[in-house]
């Protein structure tokens, strides 16, 4: 398995770890009302989970199977998926951070824009080496 792959997988385990631990301790305050602040934390656990873990996971196993290029250069350009990598935890903690108030609202969009631009560098990436099997 390449690096970038491997780092991905890791690092959406790690959000599923911590956006486990942030739901359980909301699920937990419902049930007996310890501390109603916790629930500020909702929206970063919904981006912990969904675009940590499964989205991040998603991409990471699809940038491992999808077919290869014929010859040497299998993958293409790997520094361009290493940047892939960051920019798209770079965005989860933007996005996650402005939720929680941490930054101001267009760290939400800053965020978001940084996430489509890794989906953006996901699909350049993929995008011949899926084609050249249709040939």
């Amino acid at each position: 398995m390449v690096f970038q792959s491997r780092l991905m997988i890791r690092l959406a385990l790690m959000y599923f770890l911590i956006g486990s631990t942030l739901g359980g301790l909301i699920l937990t305050n419902k049930a007996y009302h310890f501390d109603s602040s916790l629930w500020e934390l909702l929206p970063v656990h919904i981006e912990f989970m969904i675009f940590g873990w499964i989205i991040q996971f998603t991409l990471g196993v699809a940038y491992w199977i999808l077919p290869r290029f014929f010859g040497e250069d299998g993958r293409g350009k790997t520094w361009l998926a290493t940047i892939m990598v960051l920019l798209f935890n770079l965005g989860i903690w933007l996005v996650a951070s402005s939720q929680y108030g941490l930054l101001p609202e267009k760290g939400a969009l800053i965020g978001r824009i940084s996430e489509a631009a890794a989906v953006a560098i996901f699909i350049s990436l993929h995008w011949k080496r899926v084609l050249t099997y249709n040939r």
